[in-house]
């Protein structure tokens, strides 16, 4: 059996989450600051769940309770694992028992398999301000930025803010995040993917035109610097093994490896799922 747990009871599958804290997102679900869902085999006693977040989905608990899994199963297929339209869904898991289980949970797609990276930040080493390409100004994302006449603001900046907060209201109230301005255009931009205790996880993103100039360094590293400057001190940040991009912006930024982790993943539809598997092989 499955339940959607109700969110003033997400304190009672804390402690089976605890080792997927470096997915600070599944913390922030469970703090109420991150839209999710979160669903246990037991209101009352939850011994296996499953977090959804806009970041990716976390396993955690009891990796053999089938009738968990088979039920999951059926909720992500009819759609009601999530609120959203989504294509594809990414999981990561503890304990490692999970591995065996997690075709059950995806069947009949096949888990795909990621490397990634997970990084830290805890002092910031790189003086962005210095580093400003002439005809660029760097802004903190506020209210009159984001209504300021003939500013074009791509849409990936505002769905960000949608699909991580909630709302641009509700980011501009709680997250945090800087642009890189080029005469009436947002070239390049990081934002606080969520917030949790005293630590958060940032992204970037960089119009294709504007890249190869140091620009997503130097917006990370002006969010890290509002980040610390207000009280935050662990910085996160995820990327692919082969992001050779993102590894090499988030090590200049003054991000270490913390960890090397594996994700799998999978889409929803059939064809474009079986595509992807024949990019793996």
């Amino acid at each position: 059996m499955i339940y959607e747990l109700n969110k003033a009871d997400y304190e009672k599958v804390r402690p089976l989450f605890q080792a997927l804290e470096y997915h600070l997102t599944s913390a922030a679900v469970l703090d109420g600051n991150c839209p999710g869902k979160v669903f246990v085999d037991d209101p009352a006693n939850p011994q296996t769940a499953f977090v959804f977040s806009p970041e990716g989905c976390y396993l955690a608990g009891n990796p053999t309770n089938d009738a968990f899994n088979r039920a999951l199963n059926n909720a992500i297929y009819a759609g009601e694992a999530f609120d959203e339209e989504v294509d594809a869904l990414f999981f990561v898991y503890h304990p490692e028992g999970w591995r065996e289980h997690l075709p059950v949970v995806l069947d009949p797609r096949p888990p795909i398999k990621m490397h990634r990276r997970h990084y830290v930040c805890r002092e910031l080493k790189y003086d962005w301000r210095a580093n400003v390409p002439d005809g660029y100004v760097v802004h903190h994302i506020n209210e009159p930025l984001l209504n300021r006449p003939g500013l074009r603001i791509p849409d990936h900046v505002t769905n960000w803010m949608e699909n991580n907060w909630g709302s641009a209201a509700d980011f501009l109230q709680r997250g945090f995040g800087f642009v890189a301005i080029h005469t009436d255009e947002v070239a390049s931009w990081s934002l606080a993917d969520c917030i949790s205790g005293d630590g958060c996880e940032i992204g970037i993103h960089t119009l294709p035109a504007y890249r190869r100039r140091g620009l997503a360094t130097i917006t990370a590293a002006a969010a890290m610097d509002h980040a610390f400057s207000r009280g935050l001190s662990l910085i996160g940040w995820q990327c692919a093994e082969d992001n050779l991009g993102s590894i090499r912006t988030a090590e200049k930024a003054g991000f270490e490896k913390e960890r090397d982790y594996t994700m799998y993943y999978m889409f929803l539809d059939e064809a474009a799922h079986l595509a992807e598997r024949g990019d793996e092989k």
